[in-house]
């Protein structure tokens, strides 16, 4: 798998991401698979933002979307 990571970017804009690969025409968990990591917190300060991991099965998708969404 291929990974386009995003970092720091809202869960509503996740959503219309993933929703837009699906308007694409890719499948979930056979062209891509997607996680959401919420910000971990040390009690003061954030210490890791929120970010997004899509996993490509095909590599030029994954360099697509990179340059897609940079």
């Amino acid at each position: 798998m291929h990974r386009v990571i995003l970092r720091d970017i809202a869960l509503i804009d996740i959503f219309q991401l993933k929703d837009q690969l699906i308007r694409d025409g890719l499948a979930i968990n056979e062209d891509f698979e997607w996680a959401y990591h919420p910000p971990q917190w040390d009690g003061f300060t954030k210490e890791r933002p929120n970010h997004t991991v899509f996993s490509f099965r095909d590599p030029a998708l994954a360099t697509f979307y990179q340059l897609k969404w940079s």
